[in-house]
């Protein structure tokens, strides 16, 4: 049983032992939009001068400090309209009226084109996050968990691009669609299923190969009865927030944020090495057939393949001649190779 001080304290051990390469993967995390953080900056600004008659439209802002970029006044006793540019001259123009039709057709054409825009800037942002910030999260998550049970290298954040790059990208996707369809139900269902999915990128880490299915299912059993626990794990984490906030962010960079990601690490690690003291089973779903290995640690082989550590099909194997481990050398039909466990 996993308690949250234990696993801040591994956490807090890890950051210690390795401080310096810990913050910077965490930086390139927090950079890349994979984990929590992120800038906006935009603003538009409509101001009415009552007095003069005059009508301004004010949009986005100077780094020199200066008001804006374009400013539109439109009198209203001339009934004619001034710009004003950035090198700061302007010139006028008369007012154009335009018919109702022509209004409804120009209308029509500039929310066809914003929409367009909109569909490619979505697809552009998916296309990118599907395929560069889920195998980088993955990466992370690899960095952090050998982080707690030893020295990781920052190139452990390229793990996925290495080892089996278009399953990593499936079975993300997989979890961020079935997450992102349960949201559409109100948004609770889809929280569940989040923290119900919470260990797939970590499992991953381990076993890039594993089928989507095997993936889901292996973190639902994961995280069956730990779901809520994982959320307030979450919330403690809160006062740290607060205090990065009002350093402006300079806390938690450099230590809140690779705190937070080490510490759920641990989890993953005590999750899963409590799996296997149970002798859980790995789900089924092999790639290209049953006999496919799949395992918390790369050790473990579907339907007790030759020469696997852990048989699916029954307690240490399935058939003749397989050499069997778990903790030592056991044959199951007690071969001269095979040593008693």
């Amino acid at each position: 049983m996993w308690t949250r001080s234990k696993l801040k304290e591994a956490a807090k051990a890890a950051l210690h032992r390795n401080y310096w390469k810990i913050m910077l993967v965490s930086m390139i995390l927090v950079l890349l939009g994979c984990e929590t953080g992120g800038l906006t900056f935009h603003k538009t600004t409509y101001q009415t001068d009552s007095e003069e008659g005059v009508r301004e439209m004010k949009s986005g802002s100077l780094p020199t400090g200066k008001r804006s970029i374009v400013t539109v006044r439109r009198h209203a006793d001339s009934g004619k309209t001034t710009v004003e540019t950035i090198g700061g001259g302007e010139f006028e123009t008369d007012e154009v009226e335009i018919s109702f039709l022509d209004g409804m057709f120009i209308g029509f054409v500039t929310i066809i084109i914003f929409v367009i825009i909109f569909a490619v800037v979505l697809a552009i942002i998916l296309v990118v996050d599907i395929f560069l910030l889920n195998p980088f999260s993955v990466g992370g998550k690899r960095f952090m968990i050998k982080s707690v049970e030893d020295v990781a290298q920052v190139k452990e954040i390229a793990f996925a691009f290495d080892h089996s790059y278009k399953n990593i990208v499936k079975v993300m996707f997989q979890m961020d669609l079935r997450i992102f369809l349960w949201t559409l139900l109100f948004i609770i269902p889809g929280i569940i299923k989040m923290y119900e999915y919470y260990m797939v990128p970590y499992i991953l880490t381990e076993n890039p190969d594993m089928d989507y299915r095997a993936a889901l299912q292996m973190s639902r059993e994961m995280m069956d009865g730990n779901k809520w626990k994982t959320f307030v794990l979450g919330l403690s984490f809160i006062l740290w927030d607060i205090l990065g906030a009002l350093t402006l962010g300079i806390v938690e960079v450099l230590y809140v944020q690779p705190y937070r990601c080490l510490t759920f690490a641990a989890l993953y690690c005590q999750l899963r090495n409590t799996r296997v003291m149970n002798h859980m089973e790995v789900p089924a779903y092999g790639q290209g057939g049953v006999n496919a290995p799949y395992d918390m640690n790369g050790q473990y082989e579907a339907y007790g393949n030759a020469n696997a550590q852990y048989g699916m099909n029954g307690q240490y194997g399935a058939g003749v001649n397989q050499n069997m481990q778990y903790g030592g050398q056991y044959d199951v039909n007690g071969n001269n190779d095979g040593q008693q466990w």
